[in-house]
């Protein structure tokens, strides 16, 4: 099989001819790594006081030609990367969202505002957030939305790229930030969201809205494109548990989770929904949502994928599971290997899983990466043998 064919196999909760493989890399410090390519000099940029006074007094032209076009040349390194490194699948992020203020500070086109992070090599990192911009329904009504509606049709031509180059050599998961769970309260704040659930409701309910139907806007973008799939990135879980109770997720938010995947499966492409966490009590959710797979299932916020396997594993494809925090950062050979043994063990039986990172982390190793593949070919192939 090829890689498109063995990804789809799994996904439809059929046995490949091995366990298939899922790329989740987002930190410009691998892929760089991996592409054999110098970083852009971006921290020195916001760093030199020379260069750092040019870009706060002109982040208009930095935004615009330096962030946003860096932003979709990363997309394509992403893909670029999974490929070289032999993925059967790659998790594709375009995100020119975010807006500086200056070198130290950013907000999104959402509504959330950041301090500026660069990693040990001086790479631009994910910004970490630090609050909302959106304190009230007139702050809504107020705020410029023309970048979000014009991020479809820029997201459409990126991916139009990608999956015409290399889109018949891996399987393709577009993504984008944010899901409408997070961006109906990250924009305002926790406590101010939880607030407005319970006081505003007539608000709340057309924000949700409107994120519900931007993101159906967006899938029909990445639709267009071509691509096969996309993965629903919405972190709903801490490791102890769901932000929300599943019954709550539900009625404020159920229509737009199965929307989104009843428009993907029209359009012809699969669904996975994407969240961290203790993700136990939400998984007889997701799989009522008609989400056609899983991903992180975090081995560090106890979750199993035996017991994930029996719950919902005759409905959604299971995928990730893959440490982060050591296994795939300073893990020997022999300990990456009985991991991925371990979770085809767990998982792998009648088809339904695809092997992958929990997420992207800048602390992973290239080499525990190409161990992780190594051992998925020596024990994923079907009928298992795990020996």
């Amino acid at each position: 099989m090829g890689p498109v064919e063995r990804v789809t196999a799994a996904l439809e909760l059929r046995e490949p001819d091995r366990v298939p493989t899922l790329d989740v890399m987002e930190e410009l410090t691998n892929i760089y790594d991996v592409l054999g390519k110098r970083p852009i000099p971006i921290s020195f940029l916001f760093r030199n006081p020379v260069t750092g006074w040019v870009v706060d007094k002109a982040s208009g032209l930095v935004n615009r030609f330096v962030i946003d076009g860096e932003m979709d040349e990363m997309s394509y390194d992403r893909t670029m990367a999974a490929v070289k490194l032999g993925y059967d699948s790659a998790w594709v992020m375009h995100v020119p969202i975010w807006r500086f203020h200056d070198t130290k500070t950013t907000h999104d086109i959402y509504g959330r505002f950041y301090d500026v992070v660069f990693d040990s090599r001086g790479n631009l990192g994910t910004p970490m957030y630090k609050g909302g911009l959106i304190s009230s329904p007139d702050d809504w009504k107020a705020w410029d939305k023309r970048d979000i509606m014009k991020l479809p049709e820029r997201a459409n031509k990126v991916w139009k790229h990608i999956q015409a180059d290399m889109g018949d050599r891996i399987f393709i998961f577009a993504s984008f930030l944010y899901g409408v769970f997070e961006n109906s309260w990250q924009p305002m704040g926790f406590d101010r969201w939880a607030v407005a659930m319970r006081r505003e409701k007539e608000f709340m309910r057309r924000f949700i809205k409107f994120w519900e139907d931007f993101y159906c806007m967006m899938v029909e973008a990445i639709a267009d494109a071509g691509v096969p799939g996309i993965i629903y990135s919405d972190d709903q879980a801490y490791r102890s548990g769901p932000m929300l109770n599943p019954k709550m997720m539900d009625e404020w938010y159920g229509e737009a989770f199965r929307r989104i995947v009843e428009t993907s499966h029209k359009l012809g492409m699969k669904a996975v929904v994407h969240t961290d966490g203790n993700v136990y009590p939400l998984l007889e959710w997701f799989a009522s949502c008609g989400f056609d797979g899983v991903h992180a299932l975090e081995p560090t916020a106890g979750v199993e994928l035996a017991k994930v396997k029996e719950m919902v594993g005759d409905r959604m494809c299971l995928l990730g599971n893959m440490d982060v925090t050591h296994i795939l950062v300073d893990a020997s050979k022999e300990e990456v290997y009985e991991a991925v043994r371990r979770s085809i063990a767990d998982a792998g039986a009648g088809g339904g899983y695809i092997i992958a990172p929990t997420n992207s982390h800048p602390g992973m190793s290239p080499r525990n990466i190409r161990w992780m593949l190594e051992a998925t070919e020596k024990y994923g192939g079907y009928p298992l043998d795990l020996g």
